[in-house]
C-alpha cells in the first residue's frame, strides 16, 4: 500500500493497537510519508510436477513409499534404480499423495550442469515465503535459514529432491528435525545419507505391456493396439522408459503397427536407435550420463562384462576381465550396483539389464582399445576352474559355460568340455549339456585331439542314455570304443564298456550287462583305479539286487562305499546309499531302507543333483507307501515326479504318475 501521513494536532503522542489475527506486513509509526509496502512472498508449497496419466501397476512400490514417508525412525527415504526404470514417475505420485506441504526440485544430478545445494536451497526458501533479499549469500547460512524456517512449520512438509546424483547434492536440504521428511531419487545407492532405502526394478511383464497400451490410449483414446505387444515390451527389457518411447511412437505415426515397430527393435544392433523419440526422449543418452558419471575403472568394468555371454557373471570372472584380484574386481562391482549399472543376481554375481547389455557392448566398441585379451582372459578363468570344480559350481556356471563354449576357440572349448565332464555329470537341463559336448566334440575332430575325442563320445553316450534313447547310445558308444582301441586307450576302453553295460542293463540283459561290467571292472584294477572300481562296483551291486542276488549286491555295494568314502566323494557316495536303500527294499528292510535314503537325499540336494534327489524320492515314497503313510508318500512321489518332468524324463515321470495315481484310489 502507499499513502501519507501526519501527525496529531499539536504534537499529541500517536497510539496504535494491534489486536486480533495478523497477516501480512504491520506499521507502527507517528509520522509517515510516500510508504511503499510491497506484497509479501507467497508460500509455494504444492510444487510437484503433474502426474503422469498413464501411470501403471507398482501398488508394492507405493505401499512401501507410502510406509516409508509415515515412519517416524527414518525421515529420509531414498529411491533407486537404473537409468528409465521410473523413479521420478513414482516418487511425485507417492509425494502427490502426502498429507501437508510438498517442496520439489530437479537436481538434475547427471545432466553437465547440475543443481548446486546452494541454489537448490534458494528455490526451497522462496516456496517457503522468504523474500530474495533476505536469502543469505553463504551457503551455510542458507542452509541454517531454511532449517530455521522448516522448524517454524507446524504443517510436515516433504522435500524432494529428484534425479541426485550424490548425498553432497542432497545432505544441506535435509531438514534438522521435527515432523518433516525427506524423499529422494537416485541412480545410485547413497547410502551415507542414512536413509530408508527403496529399490525400484523393471516392471513385471504383464504391467509393462499395460503401460504401453495406456500410454499409447492417453495420446489416442481411439486406437487400440493389435499384435505382439507383450514382445515389444519383453525388447523394451520392460523398462518404463524405453517402453513410453515404444508408445510415443506408436502414438505419432498411426501407420506404425505393433508389429512393424517389433521388427523395428529386434535386431540387437539397431535396438537402442530404435527406441528413441527425438534427442533428449532416448534409452542411450540416459545410459551415457550413468556411464560418463563413473570412475575409468568402473566404466572399464562395466563395457567388459558385456564380453560374458551368460546372463549372470561372478566376481571372479570379472576378475579375470579387468585384469585385476578379486578383491578389486568385487569393489568395481559394488561401485556399479551402487550406480545400478548391474543388478545383483546372489552372492558375488551381477547380471545386466538386456538393454544395458547392448550399451556395455557399444561402450565397448567404441572405448575399448583391446577386446581379445580379455576375453581369452575369460576363457582360460572358466577352463582353470572348472578343472578343480566341485559339480555345484558346474550347476551354478552352466548357462556361461554353455555359452562360452560356443563362441571359444576350438582348443579351449574341448579343454572346458572335457574339465565339466570330469567335474560333474549332468544333473539338470540335459539338452544344454548335449549341445555342448556335441560343440565340442566337433572341435576335437577339427584339432585331432583323438583322445579327447573319445571321452566326449563317452560323455554323451552317457547323456543319451540317461534319456532312454539307446540307439543312439549304443552308437556312440560304438564310436567310442573304436576311437580309444584305435590309440590302445585302456582307461578310455573301460569306460565305454561301463556305459555299455549300464545300456544292456537297461535294455533287459541281466547276463550281457554282468559280464561288461565285469570286463571294465578288470581294466581299471590293473589300472589302478579306485575311483572308477567304484563306480563300476556300484553299478553290479544294482544289476545283483535287480537279479535278486542280494548277497552279492550287498558285498558290491558296500566295495563301492568304501572306496567313496576312502576318496572323498560325498555326492556319488550318495548314489550307493540310493542302490542300498533299494536293496534294503528289496529284502524287506523298511527301516534300513529309510534310514539310507534320508542319507542319500541329503546329499543330493546338498550336491544340487536334481536327479538323485529324485530317485532318493522315490525310494522313500515306496517305504511310506508300504507303512501306510499315504500323504508322506505322495508328498515323496509328487516332488520326484516334477523333478523327472524337468529333466524331460517322462518315462520315469510316467511311472511315478501312475503310483500316484494308486494312491489316490486307496482313498
Amino acid at each position: 500500500m502507499s499513502g501519507d501521513s501526519s501527525g496529531a494536532a499539536g504534537g499529541a503522542p500517536v497510539t496504535n493497537d494491534v489486536s486480533g489475527a495478523v497477516s501480512g506486513t504491520v506499521v507502527q509509526a507517528a509520522h509517515i510519508s510516500h510508504l511503499h509496502v510491497h506484497p509479501g512472498t507467497r508460500i509455494a508449497l504444492a510444487g510437484l510436477p503433474p502426474s503422469e496419466a498413464a501411470f501403471t501397476g507398482r501398488a508394492e512400490d507405493l505401499a512401501r513409499l507410502a510406509a516409508a514417508l509415515t515412519t517416524p525412525r527414518a525421515p529420509v527415504t531414498a529411491v533407486a534404480g537404473l537409468a528409465g526404470v521410473g523413479k521420478t514417475t513414482l516418487a511425485v505420485r507417492a509425494a502427490s499423495r502426502f498429507a501437508g506441504g510438498v517442496l520439489f526440485i530437479d537436481l538434475q544430478g547427471y545432466s553437465d550442469s547440475p543443481v548446486q545445494p546452494a541454489e537448490a536451497l534458494s528455490v526451497f526458501l522462496h516456496a517457503l515465503g522468504v523474500p530474495g533479499e533476505h536469502v543469505p549469500a553463504a551457503p551455510a547460512a542458507r542452509a541454517n535459514l531454511y532449517r530455521s524456517v522448516l522448524a517454524d512449520r507446524a504443517e510436515p512438509v516433504l522435500v524432494v529432491a529428484d534425479n541426485a546424483s550424490s548425498a553432497d547434492q542432497v545432505r544441506p536440504l535435509l531438514p534438522g528435525g521435527g515432523a518433516h521428511r525427506v524423499l529422494v531419487t537416485s541412480r545410485e545407492v547413497l547410502g551415507e545419507l542414512g536413509a530408508h532405502q527403496i529399490r525400484v526394478d523393471v516392471l513385471p511383464p504383464a504391467e509393462a505391456e499395460e503401460l504401453i497400451r495406456a500410454a499409447v490410449r492417453t495420446r489416442v483414446p481411439d486406437r487400440v493396439l493389435d499384435g505382439p505387444v507383450a514382445e515389444l515390451a519383453a525388447l523394451c527389457g520392460h523398462l518404463p522408459l524405453a517402453l513410453g518411447i515404444a508408445a510415443a511412437l506408436l502414438a505419432e505415426d498411426a501407420d506404425l503397427s505393433v508389429h512393424d515397430l517389433v521388427g523395428m527393435v529386434t535386431s540387437t544392433t539397431d535396438r537402442l536407435d530404435g527406441l528413441a523419440y527425438g534427442e533428449d526422449f532416448a534409452v542411450r543418452a540416459a545410459f551415457e550420463l550413468s556411464y560418463q558419471r563413473l570412475g575409468e575403472a568402473e566404466r572399464r568394468a562395466f563395457r567388459l562384462l558385456s564380453l560374458n555371454p551368460g546372463a549372470q557373471t561372478s566376481a571372479e570372472a570379472v576378475a579375470a576381465l579387468v585384469d585385476e584380484p578379486v578383491a578389486k574386481a568385487k569393489r568395481l562391482l559394488a561401485a556399479l550396483k551402487r550406480a545400478h549399472m548391474v543388478e545383483p543376481a546372489g552372492p558375488g554375481r551381477v547380471r545386466l539389464h538386456d538393454l544395458l547389455r547392448i550399451y556395455a557392448a557399444e561402450c565397448r566398441v567404441r572405448d575399448e582399445p583391446d577386446r581379445e585379451t580379455p576375453f581369452e582372459r575369460l576363457l582360460d578363468h572358466y577352463v582353470s576352474t572348472a578343472r578343480q570344480a566341485v559339480p555345484q559350481w558346474v550347476e551354478v556356471e552352466r548357462p556361461n559355460l554353455v555359452a562360452v563354449i560356443e563362441v571359444a576357440d576350438d582348443d579351449r572349448a574341448v579343454d572346458l568340455a572335457v574339465a565339466i565332464g570330469e567335474a560333474s555329470a549332468p544333473t539338470t537341463r540335459w539338452d544344454d549339456w548335449e549341445s555342448t559336448y556335441r560343440h565340442a566334440l566337433a572341435a576335437a575332430r577339427r584339432r585331432g585331439r583323438v583322445r579327447d575325442e573319445g571321452l566326449l563320445l563317452d560323455k554323451l553316450a552317457m547323456l543319451v542314455l540317461e534319456q532312454r534313447r539307446f540307439d543312439e547310445a549304443r552308437a556312440l558308444c560304438d564310436l567310442a570304443l573304436t576311437v580309444h582301441r584305435a590309440i590302445d586307450d585302456r582307461h578310455g576302453e573301460a569306460v565305454t564298456l561301463n556305459t555299455m553295460a549300464d545300456l544292456t542293463l537297461d535294455q533287459g540283459d541281466f547276463g550281457g550287462a554282468g559280464r561288461l561290467y565285469l570286463d571294465a571292472l578288470r581294466i581299471f584294477e590293473e589300472l589302478g583305479d579306485r575311483r572308477w572300481q567304484a563306480v563300476v562296483l556300484n553299478h553290479l551291486g544294482a544289476l545283483n539286487c535287480r537279479e535278486s542276488a542280494f548277497r552279492n549286491a550287498g558285498i558290491a555295494l558296500r566295495a563301492s562305499l568304501g572306496i567313496y568314502r576312502e576318496v572323498g566323494d560325498v555326492h556319488d557316495e550318495a548314489k550307493v546309499l540310493t542302490n542300498l536303500g533299494n536293496l534294503a527294499l528289496r529284502t524287506g528292510d523298511l527301516a534300513g531302507a529309510r534310514r539310507l535314503s534320508v542319507r542319500a537325499l541329503a546329499a543330493f540336494r546338498a550336491a544340487g543333483d536334481r536327479l538323485g534327489t529324485a530317485k532318493a524320492l522315490v525310494n522313500l515314497g515306496i517305504v511310506h507307501e508300504r507303512v501306510h503313510m499315504v500323504e508322506k508318500a505322495r508328498e515323496y512321489w509328487t516332488e520326484a515326479r516334477d523333478a523327472f518332468r524337468g529333466f524331460g524324463d517322462r518315462e520315469s515321470a510316467g511311472h511315478v504318475e501312475r503310483w500316484l495315481a494308486e494312491l489316490d484310489g486307496q482313498r
